[in-house]
């Protein structure tokens, strides 16, 4: 017997028999994501967490880990608790949330997520976990920014993924850079961290 996946029949039908232009935002999800649900209830509970967070509603933790499809006590659960901290203090908003779960950003490394202040009322969050060595960091900052290389202190732990997905602090001449997903930004020296341990809370220094 073979099995018919619900999304994907539901998906070949709104093609067949929609006009393509006017496709409501529920069509277009089940184009695109349709796939991925086998019933019609995991379907329509998927869409409803892309609707909540459009809308600015926080996606609850059991939401967040079923659009992760990540388990109740993994490391998943600590991001959420993260995000929804940096929620709570406004440095990300809700749709910020469900797109670390869609896109599967720092599930497996909650400490990962550290944010900085650019300006007023902007903040940068590390959405990429993939860590590298310091002196690699140093070399890449300098071929991409000009900086002189032995002027360049790395400042905590740096990430790069791609040309465009990076999270990499740095002092350079008593200024404080953030290299973050392919910008440079001047930023406090005050990073924010997860909260709890030692670790230094929102608005305090790290050592």
């Amino acid at each position: 017997m073979v099995n018919e996946n619900y999304g994907d029949l539901l998906a070949e039908k709104i093609r067949a028999n929609a006009n393509l232009s006017k496709l409501t935002d529920y069509e277009k999800f089940v184009i695109d994501r349709g796939f991925e649900f086998g019933t019609e209830a995991s379907l329509k509970a998927g869409y409803d967490r892309l609707w909540k967070s459009r809308r600015g509603i926080l996606i609850s933790k059991d939401e967040f880990l079923a659009e992760a499809n990540k388990p109740e006590d993994g490391a998943a659960a600590e991001t959420y608790d993260v995000l929804a901290n940096l929620v709570e203090t406004g440095k990300i908003s809700a749709e910020d949330v469900y797109r670390y779960a869609r896109f599967k950003w720092c599930l497996n490394d909650p400490d990962a997520i550290v944010s900085y202040q650019y300006g007023r009322d902007k903040w940068a969050v590390n959405n990429c976990e993939e860590k590298i060595n310091g002196d690699v960091a140093r070399i890449m900052v300098c071929e991409e920014w000009g900086f002189e290389a032995s002027r360049i202190k790395i400042i905590g732990t740096p990430y790069y993924d791609a040309t465009d997905w990076q999270f990499i602090r740095f002092d350079c001449a008593l200024v404080s850079w953030l290299w973050r997903n392919g910008d440079l930004h001047q930023v406090s020296d005050n990073p924010c961290r997860r909260p709890g341990g030692d670790r230094p809370r929102p608005g305090r220094q790290a050592a």
